[in-house]
């Protein structure tokens, strides 16, 4: 550092023609140049100014140096000045992790707009509910890891992008051959499909009128995860237990109802999992902000708003 201190010394010295006023763009005294050029002179084994009481000059090597010092410091606070404006401005490679479902249905269509906002970023996505470490960012080797899960492990920083809610529903063929349930209770007497993820163990969960009910529920085929499933309550294989990303437009356009709307359905936490709290680069903040603001009502909630009863 310093030898670059001492160069960019030698440099005003000789743009200013004199100590005094290079000394004053430096913010320090003439007699702290003068040593700083003494000190070059040694450092180079040769002289690079000829000074006398009445004028300065450059010596041959000192003009040849000062060519080589002028452009190295121009070099530099160009290089400075870019790695500022990139550290101000996102780019180059986005790694980042999503569950199946929603990484197929939504996070395709969410990193494409952002990208499209953002076109100096390129998101590398992995999708997938069996990832290794999936959980932990940096285990895996990514910037950004969506769960939907509060994880334990406090060395990650998790952020709240907003909720996945859920519904029950049904086909209305479904629900012309078998009267929909009117309580959970009725649900023993339906065929039910679980997912292999979410509602694993087949205990469904409801809050209604008279606090909480769970009601342990049965059906043909147990899908391994929720597209697969959806595919099969269209086609009138039973009540399933999905997430408004999944069937929001479905409930909308009456291809699926919902069942049981009077009753409640816990959510889930939509989460960002990173592993710095602070001195996040500017494309992993900007992304998760995309994120929370894309998710802070989605349109796919409110597709499923409306009640869709069968007629």
């Amino acid at each position: 550092m310093y030898r670059f201190e001492a160069m960019d010394a030698f440099v005003r010295v000789v743009r200013n023609g004199n100590f005094v006023s290079a000394a004053a763009e430096l913010g320090v005294s003439p007699g702290v140049v003068t040593k700083r050029i003494m000190q070059l002179e040694q450092m180079l084994g040769a002289k690079i100014l000829s000074r006398t009481t009445r004028r300065m000059s450059l010596t041959e090597i000192g003009q040849r140096y000062f060519k080589f010092c002028d452009r190295i410091l121009r070099e530099m606070r160009q290089e400075g000045a870019e790695i500022i404006r990139l550290q101000r401005q996102p780019y180059g490679q986005l790694k980042v992790i999503a569950p199946m479902s929603f990484g197929i249905m939504q996070m395709g269509r969410l990193v494409a707009s952002f990208m499209e906002k953002y076109p100096q970023v390129q998101v590398g996505l992995t999708i997938g509910d069996g990832l290794k470490g999936a959980l932990d960012p940096l285990e895996y080797g990514t910037d950004v890891a969506i769960r939907f899960a509060l994880p334990q492990d406090s060395s990650l920083f998790v952020r709240v992008l907003g909720r996945m809610r859920w519904v029950a529903c049904a086909s209305p063929s479904y629900l012309r051959a078998r009267s929909a349930p009117r309580t959970p209770m009725d649900l023993a007497h339906h065929s039910c499909l679980v997912t292999h993820t979410h509602y694993g163990d087949g205990v469904w969960h409801f809050t209604g009128p008279d606090g909480a009910t769970s009601i342990k529920v049965n059906g043909p085929v147990s899908p391994s995860n929720a597209i697969t499933m959806r595919y099969m309550v269209l086609e009138g294989a039973g009540i399933a237990m999905l997430p408004t990303f999944c069937v929001g437009e479905d409930l909308k356009n009456g291809a699926l109802c919902r069942v049981l709307g009077e009753w409640a359905i816990e959510d889930l936490p939509i989460c960002a999992l990173y592993p710095h709290a602070t001195d996040q680069p500017t494309k992993v903040k900007l992304f998760v902000d995309y994120l929370a603001e894309s998710l802070r009502r989605p349109a796919w909630d409110e597709a499923a708003a409306p009640v869709r009863k069968l007629s």
